[in-house]
């Protein structure tokens, strides 16, 4: 097994004054990205020349160590104080994860045009997917400016979170979002304490 014990370490040490990153590694969120890599890793589409792209990464508690192996992740969060952690207290010995502090619709990054695999775990957190360009015209959604690349976003129907502005209360709802050229693969439902985490997994 991969055990990756510094990253055990830094979790602990940080844990000890951080209670909202213990909350990144809840058994809710644990068992929605579990379902997500258990699928992508099933479809055997990266491999260690691939890169990721996590939009709303939030920590990247759980998918970063997950596809470790690809040859770059780019994780991107509006939240400072969340990638200066993940950048020098959780993942600081990860040298092939690039941590960009952004709104993921404001600027278009060079990372994105070569990506392998587009994730958003976060979707209920923002606008439409298929709106993905930059704020406040989305006449040009960037999915026209990116190579071919898989896809793998989550979205739910939790809407009395009041930091949720864009839940779902469907699957066929959140199909609803996806950009026009996208092709579903997978779908699949994650039950929640709080209600249903909706996956879709396809290519653009």
């Amino acid at each position: 097994m991969d055990v990756d014990l510094k990253l055990f370490k830094n979790i602990m040490n940080e844990a000890r004054h951080n209670s909202v990153l213990l909350d990144s590694y809840s058994p809710n969120q644990f068992k929605s990205k579990e379902v997500l890599i258990n699928h992508i890793n099933n479809l055997n589409i990266l491999d260690d020349k691939s890169e990721i792209i996590i939009l709303g990464s939030w920590y990247g508690s759980i998918l970063i160590p997950a596809f470790k192996q690809v040859k770059r992740i780019t994780a991107v969060d509006f939240d400072e104080n969340v990638i200066n952690i993940a950048k020098n207290r959780l993942f600081n010995h990860y040298k092939n994860v690039d941590f960009i502090c952004d709104d993921v619709f404001s600027t278009f990054r060079n990372q994105y045009e070569k990506a392998t695999l587009f994730i958003n775990t976060s979707c209920e957190h923002m606008k439409p997917m298929k709106e993905w360009g930059p704020a406040p015209q989305y006449k040009n959604p960037w999915w026209n400016r990116v190579s071919p690349a898989y896809f793998a976003f989550q979205s739910n129907n939790m809407f009395d979170i009041p930091t949720h502005i864009n839940c779902v209360n469907n699957i066929e709802e959140f199909k609803e979002q996806m950009p026009s050229n996208a092709k579903i693969m997978i779908e699949d439902h994650i039950k929640d304490d709080r209600g249903t985490r909706f996956l879709l997994i396809g290519k653009l």
